[in-house]
């Protein structure tokens, strides 16, 4: 920290005047008494005592004691102590940043304890909150070191420079010193840096929520942020928080952020409850039901320290942005809480956008060429970060802007009534302009778009629903479109999520047709057929198919393509008879309504002769394949997807005929289109590749087969798991090759982990598991297993579309 030129001595003065100052919370009004001690030394006759306040004594920490030790900071807790114990060789100047209640003055209690017990330093403490205390604690400071009273009276009074006093005796203290600066939130507290120095006796420690002022441009800045999963568990101990297990207590300590302020409230609320225990569970539906109030319940009932309150902590900090200057940051910050706690984005908040919204309009206004000050505004006290997302691959990065949960909680929940439509309707003009209207008719988004916006709309639709907003229907869309989006790039889990999230939805809050309810079930229960969920699928597709034979008729398309879906589910349980009647009044009813060349109509005859098959009636489903390819090829040409499903139905057929040369063929050339417009990680290009593995298995070209069946394999673990159905079929497709090729030190392990896996998922007569059980017996002789039916799963994965 530089040294200023000296200044004149009253232009260096600042007045004493009130010991008290009001601070608003959300419209409640607190005293934060900074005047309350007396300093010990003697004054000119006619002064009042308040005129002379100042700390009892500079040499204890002016804060409430953390009930819990500190946990993690370790390389901050590490250099600070080096810098105190060796001055000569590191920075003189440290500065502890971060959101509110991050543990910035807890850290400062605990470095300020070792430094005093370990190196035999003097620890001096100044509360920096405000500029009266913090003068009246510098001047208490030189006292301690020294200082005559009539010439600290004289800095009092503005006949000498303050400043140049206090550094002058700390400079000149005998011993070593280390001085914390304590909730340093307003930079203005120091006159331009004239109250900043650097010494060679002593270390000075700030904490601070602005991070980014120019006055710690020299300093060591540490941002401190949320704790560590272990060390949050270890709060909780900490604080008596008995009766749960280490699960729980994880599952707790995510649900508050890791956040060092709410653990230790949670901590209290939890240690001390003696009428009305409560579970994990039940607290944390109460946090979000509270998010403020319930932590809040913590703290002690004649609590007067406004930053150890979840509730106001925040705003404190929004209060301090309009005493600045800046009051549309806490709209701005209104507007991210309608978001999540992932990444967002700055093109969100792009002007042009802004100008769309009614946020001018808002009080108080955020008008679209404030926005840039107002985010600074909260970057500068900690409350959001910016930060680059990585990009996926051959993608650049993105700048985006994040804050904590509880944060995000606690704000969204303290937006004024009259204010939060506003708001609400705003974050989901915001976020459709930018995913749909901002996309070409028809275009797909890009992975990295889906994979940061998923998360901010399943937030949005949260808030508008839970605040009844006229916004939900816009929110909904936006669910539902990446719901759609997921899917088509294959992205089961997420869309299962969005999916899980749109059902969920009350129509009386929604304004949704019974029609559009329906279709949001209907793709529920197609999203658990993508996860291999196939029983649960089916239950829910028949209680559709039901709906909507009697709402729409049984010839509508929804109702056929119910039927489809039905069957697909009936056909991962290995139900092949019944799958083929319901594709076969898909079939039916789509070429009688759609025409026979209808998109719908291929993929539906496709499946159909995929059922066939499976009940060993070969020839009849290639003479089906092999006609529909003909007619897809006719109308939508050679690439189109429906096409290529075509194909690939035909190639399967060919292989279980025996008929292995074109098989290949077929099902090479398309999965080279399929890699071309989908990419190699893709559901539909695995499962072509998937069939070319088994092809070169019939040929015995076991190396190229154990490499394609080895990249389904992973890909399959890592992206549906290692227990789904399909990843369980493919495990067997390789250790029918690895038997096959003669491996079977590698085959046998592998054969009984599958087989243990396939009779718990899927049960012990599913077609997959009587495939995975004949290969166990071939790996290990014929003599291994008692199995009067191996069965004929093939391990073939139906090519699932709608």
């Amino acid at each position: 920290m530089p040294r200023p030129s000296m200044p004149d001595p009253a232009a260096a003065e600042v007045s004493v005047q009130d010991h008290a100052r009001w601070v608003s919370a959300a419209r409640d009004q607190y005293i934060v008494e900074i005047g309350q001690y007396v300093a010990h030394h003697s004054g000119k006759p006619g002064r009042t005592a308040s005129e002379r306040s100042g700390p009892d004594s500079v040499r204890v920490p002016l804060a409430a004691r953390s009930p819990s030790p500190v946990r993690d900071r370790d390389d901050v807790r590490r250099d600070l102590l080096h810098a105190i114990g060796h001055p000569d060789d590191s920075p003189h100047e440290f500065v502890l940043h971060g959101t509110a209640g991050s543990g910035k003055t807890a850290l400062a209690q605990t470095m300020f304890d070792e430094a005093v017990a370990t190196y035999g330093v003097v620890g001096l403490w100044v509360n920096a909150a405000a500029e009266v205390a913090f003068r009246a604690g510098m001047l208490a400071v030189a006292l301690d070191r020294g200082a005559d009273p009539d010439q600290v009276e004289a800095a009092r009074e503005g006949r000498r420079p303050a400043a140049d006093l206090v550094w002058q005796h700390l400079e000149a203290s005998p011993e070593p010193w280390l001085l914390v600066l304590d909730n340093a939130d307003d930079p203005a507290v120091f006159s331009d840096g004239i109250w900043l120095r650097s010494a060679r006796r002593g270390t000075v420690l700030v904490t601070t929520r602005h991070g980014g002022t120019s006055l710690w441009q020299d300093a060591d800045r540490r941002r401190l942020d949320a704790l560590g999963l272990d060390d949050a568990v270890h709060v909780l101990r900490d604080l008596n928080v008995t009766g749960y297990d280490q699960a729980a207590l994880e599952k707790l300590a995510r649900g508050l952020g890791c956040h060092p302020l709410a653990l230790t409230l949670a901590g209290k609320y939890l240690g001390r409850r003696l009428l009305d225990t409560v579970t994990v569970d039940e607290f944390l539906q109460r946090l979000r039901d509270d998010p403020g109030g319930t932590l809040d319940e913590a703290a002690d009932p004649d609590e007067r320290d406004l930053r150890r309150l979840i509730s106001s902590t925040w705003q404190i900090s929004l209060t301090a942005l309009a005493d600045r200057g800046v009051p549309e940051a806490t709209t701005l910050m209104w507007l991210l809480s309608c978001f999540a706690p992932d990444p967002l984005p700055l093109g969100l908040l792009h002007s042009q956008r802004l100008r769309l919204t009614g946020l001018a309009g808002a009080e108080p206004p955020l008008p679209a060429q404030k926005a840039d000050s107002a985010l600074r505004g909260l970057m500068s006290q900690s409350m959001v970060s910016v930060l680059d997302v990585p990009g996926d691959v051959g993608r650049p990065s993105v700048q985006s802007v994040q804050a904590h949960g509880l944060l995000l909680d606690t704000v969204a929940a303290r937006i004024p009534l009259d204010q939060r439509e506003t708001v609400l309707a705003a974050a989901a003009q915001l976020l459709d302009d930018l995913l749909r209207h901002g996309e070409g008719e028809g275009s797909y988004l890009d992975t990295q778009t889906l994979r940061l916006f998923t998360p901010h709309t399943l937030n949005l639709l949260h808030r508008t629903t839970a605040a009844h907003s006229a916004a939900v229907p816009q929110a909904l869309g936006l669910v539902r479109y990446l719901r759609d989006q997921n899917r088509e790039r294959g992205d089961y889990s997420t869309a299962h999520v969005l999916a899980e999230a749109a059902v969920r939805v009350s129509p009386s809050v929604s304004t949704a047709t019974g029609a559009e309810l329906l279709t949001d079930r209907y793709e529920l229960a197609c999203s658990l057929a993508d996860l291999g969920r196939f029983a649960e699928s089916v239950a829910l597709h028949r209680k559709i198919l039901r709906d909507r034979e009697e709402q729409l008729g049984p010839d509508h398309v929804q109702t056929l393509d119910s039927a489809h879906a039905l069957g697909l589910a009936l056909y991962g349980l290995g139900e092949w008879a019944e799958d083929e009647l319901y594709l076969r009044r898909a079939v039916e009813g789509r070429s009688r309504v759609l025409g026979p060349a209808d998109p719908n109509t291929i993929m539906s005859t496709a499946c159909l002769a995929e059922a066939i098959g499976e009940q060993q009636r070969w020839e009849e489903a290639e003479a089906l394949a092999r006609t529909n390819l003909a007619t897809s090829e006719a109308a939508h040409g050679p690439v189109s997807p429906y096409t290529l499903a075509a194909r690939h139905t035909l190639a399967w057929a060919l292989y279980q005929l025996g008929h292995l040369d074109e098989a290949e063929a077929l099902a090479f050339a398309t999965l080279t289109e399929r890699e071309n417009s989908l990419g190699s990680t893709h559901p539909r290009a695995l499962v072509v590749r998937d069939l070319l593995a088994s092809i070169l298995l019939g040929q015995e070209r076991w190396a190229e087969a154990e490499t394609a069946a080895r990249t389904v394999l992973t890909t399959r673990e890592e992206v549906l798991g290692p227990e789904h159905p399909h990843t369980l079929a493919m495990r067997t497709e390789l250790i029918r090759i690895l038997t096959g090729a003669g491996d079977l030190a590698a085959a046998r392990p592998l054969a009984v982990l599958n087989l243990e896996a396939c009779i718990r998922i899927l049960g012990d007569e599913h077609p997959d598991t009587r495939a995975c059980r004949q290969a166990h017996q071939d790996a290990f002789g014929p003599n291994s297993e008692d199995d009067d039916a191996p069965g004929t799963g093939t391990g073939h994965d139906k090519d699932v579309q709608r």
